[in-house]
């Protein structure tokens, strides 16, 4: 059976209709006026609105309105570290003790000061093992963290940190207000206390969060007074509620939804590059993939070009690499080829006769592009090389939940033995993140049970190498690695965002990492 044949057997359904040319930038049209509730609907809810425990971009979208780091990311792009607040920083020569100076009379939404006191109080919470971060491990080369003045800070980690100002500027490195995390304790992450231009209303999960207008921030203002994130899992709802003007923004958009939009007129659509990546991660401590063989055989029995080409309509691009265009230190590799005979071939050699078991495949819905309908053209392609196959779909929140434990470097937890993969994305762009996260021996976002000695010591080599063109070699020799050698996933597409607006609305900025930014959007008279 040809290649293309074979994947229409497997799709559901494909509309195949003319590629549209989308605009970054909207033009700006008469006068604007006060953009008042701005509601943006997304594929799926938010996690938690605890900065230091959040994993997810649907919460990320919220965090980063309520909440202010130390630093920030300058740019969508993400090309260089800038104050935020913290109006200055100097660091000793052999890079392992840094100075921030602080800014002074910030408040947070609470009415308490922000100081010194208030970033070591957030730095300890999220080094703390009793809080179970997911993201703990970020901050592990620090030693400690002290309040040498009411605004002036001192961060000493154990060895040379060339990535802190990166991890700082990290959305889990958010300040929150000491009172308020006192307060509600595990609760927390349900009524967040910042110190951003927008101070948290209310959440009711699986419904909306809203957040307002802050009047005391002490930076330029929003320019909505008020924003509803709303969870909307089916794509074809997010369309309805964008051509209703139910909404004024609509993210996760199909390709399908995109070519209906535009045959309307009568919304915008922007079609941003991005940092993401959409792959299947395996559950690495049991069979069929914990040999890296198997792992191999089923990446080569996945027609990408096919999956770009018939599932995404054009909207997405076939890796070339563990890392996407834009990302930190990235190498560009041959893809791996569609070889289905040879799949095959290997899957009977690794188990004469054929895999005697199942492998269960769970993907969210609503979460990436088109992620339901690509997962179950994969099940189809393992299907085809003889490989028994179960499909589970979950709603986003809770799929993370079954994901994630705190006993880390096991595989899932529950997954471990309920699932052999499971689809999941990452935009992070930064280099040491990105890898660090899913590839440490032990890290509680390594979800796979992933353990590789010499993947190990050139994560802890570049952690510490102040000289940036070593540090890079490093990632560089990892990515070869993972894509010629010893896989941890089995990359599938690079996303490309897909964001429909409604005419009036000007002034979004959307980051490579797929956040979104609110603060600037107007309603325009046209």
């Amino acid at each position: 059976m040809g290649r293309l044949t074979l994947l229409a057997a497997l799709m559901r359904r494909v509309s195949v209709v003319g590629m549209i040319g989308l605009s970054l930038s909207l033009p700006l049209v008469a006068q604007a006026k006060d953009a008042g509730k701005i509601t943006f609907v997304q594929g799926s809810d938010i996690d938690t609105l605890d900065p230091a425990v959040s994993r997810s971009v649907p919460s990320y979208n919220v965090i980063n309105h309520v909440f202010n780091r130390l630093v920030a990311w300058d740019g969508r792009d993400r090309s260089a570290v800038v104050p935020d607040l913290a109006t200055s920083w100097s660091k000793t020569e052999d890079g392992k003790t840094w100075t921030f100076v602080l800014k002074q009379g910030v408040k947070f939404h609470d009415g308490t000061d922000f100081n010194a006191e208030a970033v070591k109080f957030n730095l300890d919470r999220i080094r703390d093992p009793k809080l179970g971060s997911p993201h703990r491990s970020y901050y592990a080369d620090i030693s400690s963290v002290e309040a040498v003045s009411p605004y002036e800070l001192r961060i000493t980690t154990k060895e040379a940190s060339p990535t802190l100002l990166e991890i700082l500027a990290k959305e889990s490195s958010s300040i929150s207000s000491p009172a308020a995390v006192t307060q509600y304790g595990r609760a927390y992450g349900h009524h967040p206390v910042g110190t951003g231009p927008y101070t948290f209303d209310s959440w009711i999960p699986n419904d909306q969060a809203i957040i307002e207008k802050n009047p005391a921030f002490y930076g330029e203002p929003g320019k909505p007074s008020k924003i509803v994130f709303r969870p909307v899992r089916e794509d074809s709802s997010r369309v309805i509620e964008l051509r209703t003007n139910n909404a004024d923004v609509a993210g996760n958009l199909s390709p399908e939804a995109a070519i209906e939009l535009q045959s309307l007129n009568k919304s915008d659509l922007l079609r941003v590059p991005s940092t993401f990546q959409v792959f299947f991660e395996m559950n690495l401590t049991k069979p069929p993939f914990d040999d890296p063989r198997i792992r191999r055989a089923v990446s080569m029995a996945i027609d990408r070009q096919a999956l770009v080409d018939k599932v995404l309509l054009g909207y997405g691009k076939v890796p070339t690499g563990p890392f996407p265009e834009g990302t930190q230190a990235r190498q560009v590799f041959e893809p791996v080829k569609y070889d289905p005979d040879a799949a095959r071939k290997i899957i009977n050699d690794v188990y004469p006769g054929g895999y005697p078991g199942t492998v269960v495949m769970w993907t969210p819905a609503g979460r990436y592009t088109k992620d339901r309908q690509v997962a179950e053209v994969v099940q189809g392609y393992l299907n085809a090389v003889g490989l028994k196959t179960d499909f589970k779909v979950w709603e986003w929140a809770t799929y993370q939940k079954s994901l994630y434990r705190a006993d880390p470097g096991k595989g899932t937890g529950k997954g471990t033995n309920d699932a052999n993969m499971w689809l999941l994305g990452t935009g992070l762009s930064d280099a040491d993140i990105r890898l660090r996260r899913k590839l440490s021996t032990g890290d509680p976002q390594n979800l796979t049970g992933y353990s590789n000695p010499q993947v190990d010591q050139l994560l802890k080599l570049a952690a510490h190498e102040m000289d940036v063109d070593k540090r890079q070699s490093y990632y560089k020799d990892i990515q070869e690695i993972l894509w010629e050698q010893d896989p941890d996933n089995l990359p599938l597409f690079d996303q490309e965002q897909i964001i429909g607006v409604r005419k009036e609305l000007t002034g979004l900025d959307v980051n490579y990492e797929g956040t979104l930014d609110f603060k600037n959007v107007e309603l325009i008279k046209r």
